[in-house]
C-alpha cells in the first residue's frame, strides 16, 4: 500500500489520536489540527491526500473549511485535490437542509459520529486511491 498524507481535524483529542493511531498503523503519514484556521494553514503546508474534518471545530466550522479549500483548489491556489471526509455528530433539522449544507460545503464524503473505525479506514482508502487495509 502506498502511504498517503492524511490531515485529521478534530478538537476532541481522543478522537483525533484514535484515528491517527489507526491510520499510522497501516502506513499513512498523519497530521492533526484542532481548529479551522489551523486546518487551512496545514492543508497549504503539507498538501494532504485526504482530510478527515469534524464539523464542530473552533474558529471556522468544518463546512466553512471544506468550502474554502475546495474553492482554493478550483482556483489553482492548492496544487492537489484534497479529498475531504466530513465527520459530524450533528444531524440537521431536515434532510433537505442537510443536503443543501453538504452541497455548499463541497466535501467528498460524510460520515456520522459515532462511526466504525473500519468503515472510516475503508472510506479513507477509497478517497485516497490506496488499497483498503
Amino acid at each position: 500500500m502506498e502511504a498517503r498524507k492524511i490531515l485529521v481535524v478534530d478538537d476532541e483529542e481522543d478522537i483525533a489520536q484514535t484515528i491517527r493511531f489507526a491510520l499510522e498503523r497501516i502506513g499513512h503519514e498523519v497530521f492533526t489540527a484542532s481548529d479551522g484556521n489551523q486546518a487551512i494553514e496545514m492543508a497549504h503546508r503539507i498538501q494532504p491526500h485526504v482530510m478527515i474534518l469534524d464539523v464542530m471545530i473552533p474558529e471556522r466550522n468544518g463546512y466553512n473549511v471544506s468550502r474554502t479549500l475546495k474553492e482554493e483548489i478550483a482556483q489553482g491556489a492548492l496544487p492537489r485535490d484534497i479529498k475531504i471526509l466530513m465527520l459530524t455528530a450533528r444531524k440537521l433539522d431536515s434532510a433537505q437542509r442537510e443536503e443543501f449544507v453538504a452541497t455548499w460545503a463541497k466535501a467528498d464524503r460524510y460520515m456520522y459520529k459515532p462511526f466504525e473505525l473500519r468503515e472510516l479506514l475503508h472510506c479513507v482508502a477509497e478517497l485516497s486511491g490506496a488499497e483498503a487495509a
